[in-house]
């Protein structure tokens, strides 16, 4: 059986055709993260008008198992008057979460916005993706097909809840997810699109150099830089208000205490939502202490021994996955991204990029752009 079926659909997500054997085909999954795709043609092939099309879709499984779904978003192409390709990209259909907006009063006009500062949403992270997911994108927008699965409760609760005042949706639920130990999916299913979250697993079998399993392991980690976070919200001098958080386990893990200060001084207290100046400020230095966290990462590459598989019965994104790195010392991190490549019809390369990427330049700076923008997005907002 061939490891890729690739499916192309219109925006109604119907069927159209299948593409065979591609050109090249390079998937990258990431968990809490827009997965993307490229695919290659000759641009002879026969069904390169549906690849064309403005509204075209992939869906594509791996081993019989769904692996992205989404649109089209760039098209590319060369020729020599005898020959050429197409390549397309498709972003995964969670890039819709950076396009629904948290409206303070999500079940008002834009014209009622006024009527509360904040739209806070509470409980634990599964019921707050998936009510924030229902009050924006499939009761307001509307989004054609957009259906979210039943909530089970999952995952831990948000501290002071999350707050809404027309961010990105993705902005604020995709390090929610993080933190609470879930996966957000949005997968094609028919022609709907299912929004749902994952419970990833730590995998049962650790992977090493001598079990035969990985070629090489690179580890790298690095020691947090703050414990605590002062949270200065609205007033002037003297008026000023201010907050206090403390991570305790990590003090107590790292022997520390070590501070840092984040503004936020557009917080302010709606009798309508209750103390949101407070959730508001909390929201901040709950995202200054994440970025002020521990960071750590592995470099593993496997051996083709297929032992250790990605997709159905190995690994996916979001699972923790224990690394023997030899002489008793045994790390534990999390699956944060894979990359699919198709190599014949019956074989795929597998990369993948464990833990946090710290030792990658590029992926860190990409990583570091996408915080500098949610944060612009932020001030815009206030």
């Amino acid at each position: 059986m061939a490891v890729f079926r690739i499916g192309v659909y219109n925006g109604a997500r119907e069927f159209r055709c299948q593409i065979g054997n591609p050109t090249e085909l390079r998937a990258t999954i990431r968990d809490n993260m827009v997965s993307t795709l490229w695919l290659t043609v000759p641009l002879d092939h026969p069904r390169i008008d549906e690849l064309l099309a403005d509204d075209a879709r992939l869906k594509v499984d791996f081993k019989g198992e769904h692996l992205i779904s989404g649109p089209v978003t760039e098209w590319e192409g060369e020729t020599d008057g005898v020959s050429g390709y197409l390549t397309v990209a498709v972003e995964d259909d969670s890039r819709m979460l950076r396009e629904i907006l948290g409206f303070p009063v999500p079940g008002a006009l834009v014209g009622g916005q006024g009527a509360a500062e904040y739209r806070t949403y509470t409980g634990d992270a599964e019921t707050i993706i998936k009510t924030a997911v229902t009050e924006n994108g499939v009761n307001r927008m509307q989004i054609p097909g957009l259906t979210v699965a039943p909530n089970l409760n999952r995952g831990a609760v948000v501290p002071s809840g999350i707050p809404f005042r027309m961010h990105p949706l993705a902005d604020k639920l995709f390090p929610a997810a993080t933190d609470a130990g879930l996966s957000v999916t949005v997968e094609q299913q028919g022609t709907s699109l299912v929004l749902d979250v994952r419970e990833p697993v730590t995998h049962p079998r650790s992977l090493s150099v001598a079990g035969r399993t990985l070629k090489s392991a690179r580890w790298t980690r690095t020691r947090p830089k703050a414990s605590c976070v002062i949270t200065g919200g609205p007033g002037e001098g003297v008026e000023r208000n201010f907050r206090y958080l403390v991570d305790q386990p990590r003090e107590a893990q790292y022997a520390m205490r070590a501070e840092v200060f984040q503004d936020a001084r557009d917080a302010k207290d709606d009798p309508e939502e209750g103390l949101v100046a407070a959730v508001i400020m909390d929201d901040r230095g709950r995202e200054a202490l994440a970025e002020n966290g521990p960071k750590s990462g592995v470099e593993i590459q496997l051996a083709d021994s297929g032992i250790f598989q990605y997709g159905p019965g190995g690994f996916r994104v979001g699972d923790r996955i224990p690394i023997n790195l030899g002489n008793g010392v045994t790390v534990t991190e999390v699956l944060r991204e894979c990359t699919l490549e198709w190599v014949s019809p019956t074989y795929a390369k597998v990369e993948p990029q464990v833990g946090e990427i710290v030792n990658q330049p590029d992926a860190v700076l990409r990583k570091q752009v996408a915080a500098l923008a949610r944060s612009k997005r932020d001030q815009e907002r206030r």
